[in-house]
């Protein structure tokens, strides 16, 4: 809800109920609130008493902000599902203009200082400024399984000419029958940055029109034909993903260890067995990279996290909810993050005492912080300088 249809159904809830409330909170109240909870939850203590995890990535913002964000998490995986909110913390928050090898390692510091103890591993993609930063720092750097294994097919397929001739095809269908009666059968929208991360659902749509191909009427055999004479093309991408996510269910939902890393190792072997050169080089390169994982384990009882998808989780709900005016960049609204880790059932940390925060937490504090830890607002910026 936002915060103007919170303060709506507490008007509603307050004359339904009888409360008798002397006074509605506006939006901007609530939002305050929100604010000045996530600020009390933000600051607690981060020490960390048993072996803990970090997760760590960089979120692209409009103009020259760039915010790194540090979640924490218990070392050893002990449910067999993907990570929500509640199981991880929020151990930093940091936004600069520019983010290098050197920055990030400062704030790795700064985390493993305030948690009284270094983190047993660290999960994170495969930028290079993040790679160098953890390797610097003498951690283990736990790849990302969702980047990495996009990154293997991207390296195989980015070069080869009957994939490029295939993508730029799907494109121009895309742009020249919006408008025609075949548009309800267009393939996929794909993403602008890091697209071989949904590939598998162009694929998916490729092998449904080779499928079907027999039952579509003249125009559009016409118009989709090109995925039927690619059909070599799209089998190898096919039987790709569908052992690529495989592999993904296992890794992300019951962890990283030496039995699961067999069972993906099994399963590449069994689903990847086509004489195509293009799979066998992905086969290849998905043993290397399952062997690497298993070498950094701690010991053979050993179950780690392996994704880093709930801190894109989070970045996609702050992203969702903050000002639609881009300008307005990163505001004091971030320390919502920490109050999402909050939110749910969790045995393992106390409820929220939302009246001592809102006691305890001043408008000062948050300027103060928003002061020492976000760069300049870009909306007043250009306000400003419109006004001459």
């Amino acid at each position: 809800m936002s915060f103007r249809s919170v303060s709506k159904s507490i008007e509603i809830i307050n004359a339904y109920f009888g409360l008798e409330l002397p006074s509605i909170p506006c939006a901007n109240s609530i939002e305050n609130w929100v604010k000045k909870s996530g600020y009390n939850v933000y600051h607690t203590s981060k020490k960390q008493s048993k072996d803990y995890a970090e997760i760590v990535d960089e979120s692209m913002m409009l103009g020259n902000e760039k915010m790194l964000v540090t979640l924490g998490v218990d070392a050893e995986k002990s449910r067999e599902v993907a990570l929500r909110k509640q199981d991880v913390s929020v151990l930093d928050i940091s936004v600069a203009s520019n983010w290098n090898s050197t920055r990030i390692k400062e704030v790795l510091s700064k985390v493993e200082e305030a948690a009284g103890r270094p983190p047993l591993y660290e999960i994170g993609d495969n930028d290079a400024k993040l790679k160098k930063a953890i390797k610097e720092k003498g951690y283990i750097h736990i790849r990302d399984v969702g980047h990495s294994l996009a990154l293997i097919v991207e390296k195989v397929y980015r070069k080869n000419n009957r994939f490029k001739k295939f993508i730029k095809l799907l494109s121009e269908v895309k742009i020249r029958e919006v408008m025609r009666p075949t548009s309800y059968l267009l393939p996929p929208v794909q993403r602008s940055i890091a697209r071989f991360m949904n590939l598998s659902d162009v694929i998916k749509w490729s092998k449904q029109i080779i499928n079907i191909f027999p039952q579509l009427d003249e125009n559009e055999k016409h118009t989709f034909c090109f995925v039927k004479h690619h059909y070599k093309l799209v089998n190898g991408l096919s039987i790709v993903f569908n052992t690529i996510n495989k592999i993904l269910k296992i890794l992300k939902n019951q962890g990283l260890s030496e039995e699961n890393v067999s069972r993906c190792l099994s399963i590449v072997e069994t689903e990847m067995n086509i004489k195509d050169k293009e799979v066998m080089q992905v086969k290849a390169s998905l043993k290397i990279y399952l062997e690497e994982e298993k070498q950094k384990l701690k010991d053979s009882k050993s179950c780690w996290h392996a994704s880093s998808d709930i801190i894109e989780s989070m970045f996609g709900t702050y992203k969702f909810r903050q000002s639609k005016n881009r300008l307005n960049g990163i505001t004091a609204y971030v320390l919502l993050l920490p109050l999402l880790t909050q939110m749910g059932d969790s045995k393992t940390r106390p409820k929220i005492n939302f009246k001592e925060a809102l006691e305890n937490v001043f408008m000062k504090d948050l300027k103060t912080w928003s002061d020492n830890n976000l760069t300049e607002n870009l909306a007043v910026k250009r306000k400003n300088k419109l006004a001459g």
